[in-house]
């Protein structure tokens, strides 16, 4: 009987402690957005980059310049910096002003004299073209003024003493027609 009773405690203890438990209350309903968004932001913090990667390829470039002879530092290879023919420049301006493709660009150069070019240009497939002129800048590099069938704006112009032969007249600010 002292068995029966020390479970009988025991059972009503343990209903007596079940009852003392909180209600379980109903699940919120998560909010499913802030899950996801949640789950993104993880992933994406896990792909970012724990290294600052400009500062270590600096720092790798500064080790390699290091382990280098000084002298390949202070004096470049003449191999390493090709220089393009006055056509290659050209045509390297003409695609860059224009913003065409290489295989879009027909040009000609009618004449390069002091530092200043002009020819023609049409693009691929089409039956007009227009006039192009061109003035050599002290660095070497070729800089395109103007492209067009028109008259070019003396503001474009104005850094290149172009021949009057070549260009006689010039527009404006106005609009009106300038004699050069």
């Amino acid at each position: 009987m002292k068995i029966f009773s020390v479970w009988l405690i025991l059972v009503f203890t343990a209903g007596a402690l079940s009852a003392c438990q909180p209600a379980s209350t109903a699940t919120p309903t998560p909010n499913l957005d802030a899950t996801i968004a949640a789950g993104v932001a993880t992933q994406l913090a896990k792909m970012q980059p724990t290294q600052d990667i400009p500062a270590t390829v600096s720092a790798q470039q500064t080790q390699f310049a290091q382990a280098l002879p000084t002298q390949a530092l202070t004096q470049p290879s003449p191999a390493m910096t090709p220089t393009l023919s006055d056509e290659e420049a050209l045509r390297l301006a003409l695609l860059t002003y224009l913003g065409w493709q290489e295989n879009e660009l027909i040009f000609s150069i009618r004449q390069i004299q002091n530092n200043l070019a002009r020819g023609g240009v049409k693009r691929a497939g089409e039956e007009q073209g227009a006039g192009w002129f061109a003035g050599k800048q002290t660095d070497g590099t070729w800089v395109i003024v103007h492209v067009g069938q028109g008259i070019p704006y003396c503001a474009d112009i104005a850094a290149f003493s172009f021949p009057t032969d070549w260009i006689s007249h010039c527009m404006d600010a106005s609009g009106n027609a300038v004699e050069r």
